[in-house]
Formats: C-alpha cells, structure tokens, sequence
C-alpha cells in the first residue's frame, strides 16, 4: 500500500487565484476611475448665493463666458444668439430646465438676452451660482 505525505493541490484552487486577481483589479480600477470624471463644459466661476436649488432632472446647460472673449455656448459648442434660439425651438422647453451658467463677469445684457430667449421659448431657467458663504 503506497500512502501519499501529502494531500495535492485541489483542482479548485487553480481558479480561485485568477478570479481573484481580476475583480480586485477591476475594483481597484472604478475606485480610481471615479475620480477622474470632470463636469463636460466651459470652464466660468460663478457668482456666489446664499439661495440653493434641488437638483434638476436631464437639464441642458448654456454657458456665459466673460471678456476679451465674451461667447456663448450651448452643448459644448460656441454658438450665436440666433443660433440659440433655433436649437431651443426644436427641442421641449416644457420639460427640461435650461441652466444657465455664466462667468461673474460676463456682460449682463448677454445674460439677459439668453434667459429671455430661454423664457419666451417657455423654458423653466435657473441660473447657476456656486453656495454662498454666509
């Protein structure tokens, strides 16, 4: 009778150790990843405001920048007033609310022309401001 000193390696464990390997991989890659995401836009600072807003379902987003530059844009795209005006018009102003975010020192006349284009298209308009300090 031949006795064996040791019992082998259970069939099991060959994938054990590579199943293993590969969800902590997976996981250690979305804990990093999550930190990579930015905010698609243009880049503008906000005035400050005490008053905060719950946050909106699907809004769409028109941004204000400030001089020497001053533009604005809409889906990512620099875009004329009249322009704006068309791509508002095709879309359902009635349910999606249009963000306004401007530069603190963007001109307010262009702020103004673009939320009363946003109003008279019957789009709920809020406009963006970062949380106040007070």
């Amino acid at each position: 009778m031949k006795l064996a000193r040791s019992p082998g390696p259970h069939p099991a464990l060959l994938f054990v150790a590579p199943t293993l390997g590969v969800v902590l991989s997976l996981i250690f890659f979305i804990v990093l990843s999550t930190s990579f995401l930015l905010q698609p836009g243009v880049a503008v600072s906000v005035p400050e405001s005490p008053f905060l807003l719950s946050p909106q379902r699907d809004p769409q987003v028109v941004s204000v920048t400030a001089a020497p530059l001053t533009a604005v844009y809409f889906e990512n795209e620099e875009i004329p007033i009249a322009g704006l005006r068309a791509r508002l018009s095709a879309g359902d102003g009635r349910r999606r609310t249009l963000i306004i975010k401007a530069d603190r020192l963007a001109p307010f006349d262009l702020v103004a022309r673009v939320m009363s284009v946003a109003l008279e298209l019957g789009y709920p308009t809020v406009l963006a401001t970062s949380e106040g300090t007070q």
